[in-house]
């Protein structure tokens, strides 16, 4: 055999000898570079950004390519560490037959350089066979017109190529670098090196106590939706911290536990499981915490963003409650109002059948709420509200509710004011005195107002805010436009007024309404001054688009982390597969018969890998209250949506999971109790 051609047969031949390891570790890259190349397919896509609406899904498909080139990273250097330590004697055993160092960093290049060729060649080509798939997946979740035609990305394959290279040539320095730190003896007798019982470190385990019971705090005690989605990556962050300190040293304190317990620990199934999880916990607590993690992200990512797109009809519905609205500025567009609802209402006609027509004028202003006055010009320590004020007979048009009231009398609606007054003010104080509107503000020039009632349903109108209304609402019903008018001449700098059309369009197909509406549009868009308006069908177009690409990245960043999940779980196994072998031969010599073998391994197994599990269905359901404030933001208020969009995923993922332990239980079976009986 030519010296040329000997490394690079011998890296091919440890790489199918060693399959075991290198299978998995060479799907899952190969799977992320697939995901990868998808991703940066759709970002890049060129016709998909004349679509109308794609730009979200092509922001979506950036951001995602940055978690999973993240992930890319974590999945390359934890396999590649694992794989590499159960190679350690192989190594060791090269260099006493006579391989200097620097001929097994060579065959460690070759082995690299092989591995790097099967990852980008078969990542690129699934990514590829992939990519028109995901597009039509991605374009009908998003209800977008499907693209015809097949195309290839040279950009999206230059980077995922680069990318993996990078990555791959990492793990080399990584390996290279523990290679020249080691000595043949050490790596011949690695595997038998054991571990020292750890110590119960109490002041970790209250740290890690302390750190969860924040984060689950900050999601009980969240109120607002905005304060809700400020804290969240804190209260994760904590939750992180903690469940990393408990699995390091409370997982040590159950164990000794347990081992107390005598009528627990005294049995053969328990008594080897217990005693081979505690000496070995310094290095299960870090992969136990990194199941409990990865888990806990793909049952949230993968639920809230399914219960986005289920609930985006209804979404709709509440910041849309007529199927298209006209507005006239009355402070910028001049002209009767009647006029202007008679012009619509024509149009309207020759275009459709239109229905449920209605009309109303509607006075807005953003103020401060303090000591029972609303400050129209805010001032420092106010607490900021939207203002909105109809005449009542506006509002008895509206609702068919006959409505009396006097100048100094109101109808009230609140939003995030408790207690509200019977009796308040509006009022604007003078700017160069603020402290004067907190310490008289009866002296402040104004209009007092007794409250004679509560509203139960306010005046709806469309609204373009994706993230949700504000926090704090105020809906009034006065006696006459004239009440109104004069609120708002107090400060016109600050407030708004409008003269809105609202009408339903026939039928229940979308595409039908969306041709009619563009029509309507278009013929009134002709008119001298042009004619605002806000269409439901026509905003309905961005927002699928969006939450399409919310669910479509979702489901995909959750298979990516179900994807590290498994990797780890099935390394873990077979890494304790190995260590147990030896362990487990010395029990039978002793005694234990393969009954008690069997359920001592699955004692141990069931251990491991369900109290990861049971810890991130405790983390998510500490998080359901904070997610449901941050889903509101999106106009999500179903509550019962959200948590039947969780069970869901749960089961769901608690079937994979199950079916993932079956397969890894089976090759710890396999290497522990098949291996250890020759």
């Amino acid at each position: 055999m030519r010296k040329s051609g000997f490394f690079p047969r011998l890296a091919l031949v440890n790489l199918m000898r060693n399959g075991r390891y290198y299978g998995p570790y060479l799907l899952s890259c190969g799977g992320v570079a697939a995901m990868y190349y998808i991703l940066r397919f759709l970002s890049g896509h060129e016709t998909l950004k004349t679509v109308r609406g794609a730009m979200y899904l092509q922001s979506l498909s950036d951001m995602g390519c940055f978690v999973v080139a993240l992930f890319a990273a974590v999945i390359l250097l934890y396999a590649n560490s694992f794989v590499m330590k159960r190679r350690q004697r192989e190594l060791g055993l090269y260099n006493i037959l006579g391989l200097e160092k620097r001929h097994i960093a060579l065959v460690m290049c070759w082995e690299t350089a092989l591995c790097t060729a099967a990852v980008i060649s078969g990542g690129i080509l699934a990514g590829i066979l992939l990519s028109k798939l995901m597009l039509l997946v991605v374009l009908k979740m998003s209800h977008l017109p499907v693209l015809f035609g097949f195309s290839v990305s040279l950009p999206g394959i230059a980077e995922t190529a680069v990318l993996f290279a990078v990555l791959m040539v990492l793990t080399l320095f990584q390996n290279l670098l523990r290679l020249y730190r080691s000595r043949p003896v050490e790596l011949l007798h690695s595997e038998s090196a054991g571990e020292r019982e750890p110590r119960t470190r109490w002041l970790l385990a209250l740290i890690g106590l302390a750190a969860l019971l924040g984060g689950y705090g900050l999601s009980f005690t969240m109120k607002s939706s905005i304060v809700a989605m400020a804290f969240f990556f804190p209260a994760v962050a904590l939750v992180m911290l903690g469940t990393y300190c408990l699995f390091t040293a409370g997982s040590v304190a159950l164990l000794k536990r347990l081992r107390a317990n005598r009528n627990f620990y005294y049995q053969t199934n328990h008594f080897t499981a217990v005693s081979g999880l505690l000496y070995r916990m310094k290095q299960n607590a870090v992969g136990l915490a990194n199941i409990c993690i990865l888990s806990t992200m793909v049952l949230v990512t993968v639920s809230t963003t399914i219960c986005l797109y289920v609930g985006l009809d209804r979404a709709l519905d509440e910041m849309f409650p007529y199927d298209i609205e006209f507005l006239q500025d009355l402070d910028q567009q001049s002209g009767d109002s009647m006029a202007y609802l008679e012009e619509v209402r024509r149009e309207a006609a020759s275009v459709c059948d239109i229905q449920d027509l209605q009309y109303y004028n509607r006075y807005w202003v953003y103020c401060g709420w303090r000591n029972g006055v609303l400050s129209l010009n805010m001032s420092p320590g106010t607490q900021r509200t939207l203002l909105e004020i109809v005449a009542a007979e506006d509002y008895a048009r509206l609702t068919g509710q006959a409505v009396s009231l006097a100048p100094g009398e109101a109808l009230v609606h609140a939003v995030g004011l408790e207690n509200f007054p019977a009796d308040f003010r509006i009022a604007r104080f003078n700017d160069e005195h603020p402290a004067s509107y907190i310490e008289s503000p009866s002296d402040l020039e104004g209009y007092s107002f007794h409250v004679q009632g509560g509203i139960t349903d306010p005046i709806r109108h469309a609204t373009t805010n994706l993230l949700g209304g504000e926090e704090v609402e105020l809906f009034l019903v006065v006696a006459d436009r004239e009440t109104a008018e004069s609120l708002m001449a107090m400060d016109r700098d600050r407030t708004g007024r409008q003269f809105r059309i609202q009408m339903n369009l026939p039928g229940e197909d979308y595409g039908e309404k969306l041709a009619q509406t563009e029509d309507l549009v278009h013929r009134l868009s002709l008119r001298e001054g042009g004619i605002s308006s806000v269409s439901k069908q026509d905003q309905a177009r961005e927002y699928y688009a969006m939450y399409g690409g919310f669910l479509f990245l979702g489901v995909f960043l959750g298979l990516l982390f179900l994807m590290t999940t498994v990797l780890i779980i099935y390394y873990k196994q077979i890494s304790e597969g190995y260590e147990d072998q030896r362990r487990y031969h010395i029990c039978r010599q002793v005694g234990m018969t393969e009954k008690e073998v069997k359920a001592s391994i699955h004692s141990q197994i069931l251990l491991v890998f369900f109290l990861p599990l049971g810890t991130a269905g405790v983390h998510v359901l500490a998080a359901f209250p904070m997610l449901s404030r941050m889903l509101e933001l999106f106009n999500l208020h179903d509550v019962r949506l959200f948590a039947l969009c969780t069970a869901g995923t749960m089961l769901a993922f608690c079937v994979i999971y199950a079916l993932v332990y079956g397969l890894t239980a089976s090759a710890y079976d396999r290497i522990v109790g098949g291996e250890a009986r020759r």
